[in-house]
């Protein structure tokens, strides 16, 4: 039994994706139609990290990808019978601005319903596939919010590959779109000489030492702000297939993998963690934001509202 942990506590995220749901390069796997013939990891690999998270008393929200709940039905349930949020990753794991609103909405449907049916959960916490929500894909928003989703783990305020916001707040805010309002809960990043780096998950948990990681939940906890831990099944697995990649996404995918579980469980036995929904409890503030239209090409600003 792990002892009482001072701090805030914070969400812990896991991306329910198998090993070849890489975005944004084609490894031999980028049509939905070849995924049935890959070997399957993804249960050997939720199984450790259930395991840590029972072993260090966390718990978690299950970001799943609907192709995965649809081929793993028992692994979903297990997930949840377990005490863990079930939220989306989408069904097909597109990035956002490959698709239109129209094939957006229908991939996000398929991917509720059959989260909802096997779950037994509402499913209202939704993350786009490679954190590809970006400044010409808030368009994305509406269309969350009209499907039932009440909060959105997505956005990362610092550059990214094919995603990121700039700019964006650090700290959980309240986006009015005009289906309705929905709470944002950006990825952590910590400042380092003045720039917002992530820290606290995926290829930046592999990459960086344990110390600053730490530093980095610190770091937010001083300013009064709850951190988010992320991670994908296949980085708790050294041993898995490796993509043939190009070099530098090569190894950003692979980095450190045989020291991911020993990072990962300092972290948790550090620091305190949960569902996204029972992290943003403790939300008091909540800022808000509008989104409104920039053009005719679903280009959007987000804009903060001033208080009436």
């Amino acid at each position: 039994m792990i002892s009482a942990r001072p701090g805030l506590v914070n969400a812990f995220c896991v991306d329910l994706e198998e090993w070849f749901h890489v975005c944004g390069v084609d490894a031999g796997y980028s049509d939905p139609a070849s995924w049935d013939s890959a070997p399957s990891q993804v249960i050997h690999d939720t199984e450790i990290l259930l395991q840590l998270l029972d072993e260090t008393c966390s718990r978690g929200t299950f970001l799943a990808v609907g192709w995965i709940a649809h081929k793993h039905p028992a692994l979903i349930r297990r997930i949840a019978a377990a005490g863990h949020e079930v939220g989306c990753h989408g069904y097909n794991h597109r990035l956002l601005f490959t698709q239109t609103p129209r094939e957006f909405e229908e991939d996000l449907r398929q991917a509720l319903d059959v989260l909802r049916a096997i779950s037994g959960q509402p499913v209202t916490c939704y993350r786009a596939p490679g954190f590809s929500m970006r400044r010409d894909t808030l368009w994305a928003y509406p269309i969350l919010r009209r499907n039932g989703i009440e909060v959105d783990v997505s956005i990362v305020p610092a550059r990214r590959d094919h995603g990121g916001l700039q700019g964006a707040s650090r700290d959980p805010f309240l986006l009015l779109t005009e289906e309705g309002p929905i709470k944002c809960f950006p990825v952590s990043v910590m400042s380092l000489l003045g720039i917002n780096v992530p820290f606290s998950g995926g290829g930046y948990l592999r990459l960086f030492p344990q110390p600053l990681i730490a530093a980095g939940y610190r770091q937010n906890h001083r300013q009064g702000r709850i951190g988010m831990a992320y991670i994908h099944p296949r980085e708790v697995n050294p041993e898995q297939p490796r993509l043939k990649l190009p070099l530098l996404k090569s190894f950003k995918y692979y980095v450190n993998l045989r020291s991911t579980q020993r990072k990962l469980r300092a972290t948790l036995e550090t620091f305190r963690f949960t569902t996204v929904s029972e992290a943003l409890e403790s939300v008091t503030q909540w800022p808000e934001y509008e989104l409104r239209a920039s053009n005719g090409r679903f280009l959007h600003d987000l804009r903060r509202r001033k208080p009436r």
